[in-house]
């Protein structure tokens, strides 16, 4: 049986790319997993966000582009259907307009959890700036590599542990997502010669409680900066989750994010969970 503190509500973000369909199925197993609503959201931006046109007249060009996206809208919609019906998952579809950083972030205030796609350079457009929606929403933020296929998280963890509000934050977040009796190590990364901030013995009994056996590392690094050492130790565990800490602010619309959770953000190799 599930904890109290499962997921009752996911939101997940919808395209029409492989990577999508894959992001789709992932949300469609946590909802499956642990009895949850699933609500799907495609963005349209509307023309005034639109880039111009660069060839033809533009307003034939822009009504094109528009119908293209609209078109992309409904053919998510049909996919997000189809994977209900087969996962035999609830769940109910909105198509928005405005942009889509925002208009995410305000439908994760009625969510417990957010799944949503690394930004993929090779196809510009959706979610451009996940960190937006990441340090906006007050929710935590599944965020799924836009290579590769990830049908489970939970079962072999690595924490990016510091002893700071949003490391604790996420950890904490993450609690339902992680399968008991399986791997969990909380990495800490220092430079050589310093020590860790403290002892993390509370936090590991603390995650016995809660069934999940614990193991602390400290990971000496001078070669690596902080992001390159927890993707080469998520290689070396297989690890199926990342959990970590999103550090920044936004001022004037203008992300400001930390090193490392930039780092990560462009060069995941499996989701991510990030809280603010």
């Amino acid at each position: 049986m599930e904890s109290a503190m499962s997921p009752k509500d996911i939101l997940v973000h919808v395209d029409t790319t492989q990577a999508g369909r894959h992001r789709l199925q992932l949300a469609a197993n946590l909802a499956k997993r642990f009895d949850a609503y699933l609500t799907g959201i495609f963005v349209v931006s509307p023309p005034d966000m639109q880039p111009p046109p660069e060839v033809g007249a533009a307003a034939v060009a822009l009504a094109s582009f528009i119908a293209i996206v609209e078109g992309e809208a409904e053919n998510a919609e049909a996919e997000f259907g189809k994977t209900l019906d087969r996962e035999g998952v609830r769940g109910e579809w909105h198509t928005d307009r405005g942009i889509a950083e925002l208009m995410v972030a305000i439908r994760a205030e009625a969510a417990d959890l957010v799944v949503l796609g690394q930004y993929d350079p090779e196809r510009p457009g959706g979610i451009v700036a996940p960190e937006d929606v990441v340090l906006s929403c007050g929710r935590p933020v599944l965020l799924v590599p836009y290579a590769g296929k990830f049908e489970t998280v939970g079962e072999n963890v690595l924490v990016a542990w510091k002893r700071t509000k949003e490391a604790a934050r996420a950890l904490h977040d993450a609690l339902p997502l992680m399968v008991p009796n399986r791997s969990l190590a909380l990495l800490t990364v220092v430079k050589k010669g310093k020590s860790a901030e403290g002892p993390v013995t509370d936090v590991v009994a603390h995650l016995a409680r809660h069934g999940i056996e614990a193991k602390h590392e400290l990971d000496p690094t001078e070669d690596l900066d902080p992001a390159d050492a927890i993707l080469s130790r998520a290689a070396d565990l297989a690890t199926d989750m990342i959990v970590m800490g999103a550090y920044g602010h936004s001022r004037l619309r203008e992300m400001i994010v930390g090193g490392t959770t930039r780092d990560i953000l462009d060069h995941m190799t499996v989701p991510v969970l990030m809280s603010h």
